[in-house]
């Protein structure tokens, strides 16, 4: 057992933690990642990789649906930035395709499409034919669908893997297999970390362990009064292969997406199931998957399975990640709750925990402060 120092110590080696160590290599700030087991084994690995806040985020909440919009601003300068060190992240930016099989789903997208459009971002209807000329293995039952040409997806396994690459050239430190036991306290004050490897002093540690940030009583004792309410909520992906079958961009109906991988691969996604905290992929997953991934495109029905990976999403009571010091303990920040968009919301993740701890300014992040829960 040895002990050592950092600036900043990352509970947890998934996107959020890995690209928060990046940002801040990037600006000399020395950080230690610990995961217990592999970077990126977690929900990260196992996700779609879908960069797509037009769908998936509440423009009702605007500071998650700002972050939702500043990070996919971001996307195609890190992806640039992280190709450069040496690793591709795979991140592709040609558009995304939510179609409609029934006049209920098609109206839903034409009143979306409303306020969308106002965004200035080339959204357009797109009729059957439209569709067919695009996509002209879809199913010949769509209605139509909604063609949002500056969204895109991410491989989530290779971004894990090319922030660890290139935050490590920049001595940002990564240490797997290392499992954090505990917080060292020097009162109210976090002080650093205890492992499976020695004890590390940090100037700040960051809790970014994904569900496993909120079980209670793990980092500040049942005694704390302190609540981090992040619940585990279990999804399954699967990547199939059709030789000579890929879509030009994600496709999406109303209960799956159709994913093309630079590879060839497709992935298609996703399961959810509240409250489990095992990675098990199941049968029920893979098959109901597999059938809304052959009613978009019939051809799929003979693709070959791939592989099958599976992952436990944190989310929290209302839908919002906590993000931010616990203001009880000097020293102390969660980075963690992101639910399904924890690919989609990393780079802006990122850059407002980098900018809070290098400044100590909590104003930005107000919209997630943990203290909004009482």
């Amino acid at each position: 057992m040895i002990s050592s120092s950092t600036d900043v110590a990352i509970v947890g080696g998934g996107v959020t933690g890995c690209f928060l160590a990046y940002e801040l290599a990037k600006r000399g700030v020395r950080a230690t990642v610990l995961e217990k087991t592999t970077f990126g084994a977690g929900a990260s690995g196992a996700s779609a990789g879908m960069i797509s806040p037009l769908w998936h985020i509440d423009p009702g909440v605007p500071a998650m649906f700002r972050l939702g919009l500043r990070s996919l601003e971001l996307f195609p300068t890190m992806a640039a930035e992280l190709s450069e060190a040496g690793m591709d992240p795979e991140f592709q930016q040609a558009g995304l395709l939510k179609v409609a099989f029934n006049e209920d789903e098609a109206e839903e997208l034409q009143a979306g499409l409303e306020w969308q459009q106002g965004l200035q971002m080339d959204l357009e209807w797109l009729n059957t034919d439209d569709v067919l000329r695009r996509e002209p293995e879809v199913n010949p039952a769509v209605l139509g669908g909604v063609f949002s040409p500056h969204e895109g997806n991410v491989r989530g396994q290779r971004l894990v893997d090319s922030l660890v690459h290139a935050a490590s050239r920049l001595r940002a430190d990564f240490r797997q297999g290392v499992e954090v036991t505990g917080l060292m306290r020097e009162g109210s004050r976090v002080t650093g970390v205890e492992t499976t490897d020695g004890s590390i002093t940090a100037g700040q540690v960051v809790l970014a362990a994904g569900p496993w940030t909120g079980i209670e009583g793990k980092w500040l004792g049942s005694n704390s009064g302190i609540d981090i309410p992040v619940r585990p909520v279990h999804g399954e992906r699967v990547l199939l292969r059709k030789p000579g079958f890929l879509p030009r961009c994600p496709v999406r109906n109303f209960e799956a997406y159709v994913v093309p991988q630079v590879d060839g691969d497709i992935s298609v996604a996703a399961t959810r199931t509240e409250g489990r905290f095992d990675e098990q992929v199941t049968a029920g997953g893979i098959a109901s998957m597999i059938f809304e991934a052959a009613w978009t495109f019939p051809t799929l029905a003979e693709a070959e399975v791939v592989s099958a990976r599976a992952g436990v999403r944190p989310a929290t009571p209302d839908g919002i990640p906590v993000l931010g010091p616990i203001p009880e303990f000097e020293g102390l920040s969660v980075a963690a709750g992101h639910d399904a968009v924890g690919i989609m919301l990393s780079p802006g993740t990122a850059e407002l925990m980098c900018q809070y701890i290098l400044d100590g300014n909590t104003a930005p992040l107000k919209p997630f402060s943990i203290s909004r829960f009482g």
